[in-house]
């Protein structure tokens, strides 16, 4: 008869990294959705509150992405599984390409209060129309990184599945 190998329970620092890798998941699908119906009325419109709703909503994902980030790093340093560095990595790049832009954002939430001088602060010395020109590059890498935070929360599903499926 053959000897089965005991699993480890999951650990409390890994229950709530994947737990809150799946919100994340949850989130990102969200905003992107809220993303591809606001920002073509936002544009038609010029609809200032929906600019303002953009921005938190960003800020929201940018804090959240952030977070997990550390609890990434936590759950390696208190398990030791490297899969805990990989995600950590991914989240880090998640959060410089959030920070890249970030500048975006905070223009159109200034535009959204009416603070049209901090907005013109933050720009510098460019026009919003050239300022909006150089954004594609930073458009595609915050695409990219909600789709790797997408996948990164696909697998937190999958490893729970099997791990609760193991029992």
């Amino acid at each position: 008869m053959g000897k089965k190998i005991k699993k480890e329970p999951l650990s409390r620092a890994e229950k709530v990294y994947r737990g809150l890798g799946i919100g994340l998941f949850a989130y990102i699908v969200a905003f992107a959705g809220a993303g591809a119906v606001f920002f073509p009325k936002m544009t038609e419109n010029e609809s200032k509150k929906l600019a303002v709703v953009m921005s938190i909503l960003f800020f929201v994902y940018f804090a959240y992405a952030a977070v997990q980030m550390f609890l990434a790093f936590n759950y390696y340093r208190k398990t030791e599984q490297f899969a805990g560095v990989g995600h950590g990595v991914v989240l880090t790049a998640m959060t410089i390409i959030n920070i890249v832009n970030l500048r975006f954002f905070l223009v159109m939430l200034f535009e959204g209060l009416d603070k049209r001088e901090s907005a013109k602060k933050l720009l510098g010395g460019i026009s919003e129309t050239d300022y909006l020109q150089t954004l594609s590059g930073s458009w595609t890498a915050l695409v990219v990184g909600m789709v790797a935070g997408m996948l990164l929360g696909i697998l937190c599903v999958v490893k729970l599945v099997k791990r609760i499926g193991e029992k």
